[in-house]
């Protein structure tokens, strides 16, 4: 099955079920489909590289399908690594993820921020 890539960003990372792209206003990425086992690596290179540069990182999760714990585990890594340096802004979190992140603590992490949806 071929991913169709929109003309909006340039693709970083596409498979079946995941597609990552470079965003520029804000400075990011826009997370596509589905985070699992499966790609959770490539997602992880892919953000750790882009969290290379300076400033705060924006990941916009509004079009994520599904993300296991590995992927999650995965932004919790990021956040850590680059507290007190930038930040990683999460834009979208679907709502299942923002109890997840916010029961276990995470979502207080100094790295972090989670931007609260628009009411």
């Amino acid at each position: 099955m071929a991913v169709r890539a929109e003309d909006d960003g340039d693709t970083l990372y596409v498979d079946k079920q995941l597609v990552i792209r470079r965003t520029t206003a804000p400075d990011g990425l826009r997370i596509t489909g589905v985070i699992d086992l499966f790609n959770v690596d490539s997602f992880s290179r892919t953000l750790n590289a882009s969290l290379a540069g300076e400033g705060d990182l924006h990941v916009d999760l509004a079009r994520l399908e599904f993300c296991d714990v590995s992927g999650i585990r995965v932004l919790v890594s990021a956040a850590e690594r680059v507290a007190g340096r930038r930040r990683l802004v999460l834009h979208g979190l679907p709502p299942q993820l923002r109890t997840v992140m916010t029961v276990v603590g995470w979502a207080d992490m100094p790295g972090l921020v989670i931007d609260q949806p628009e009411s």
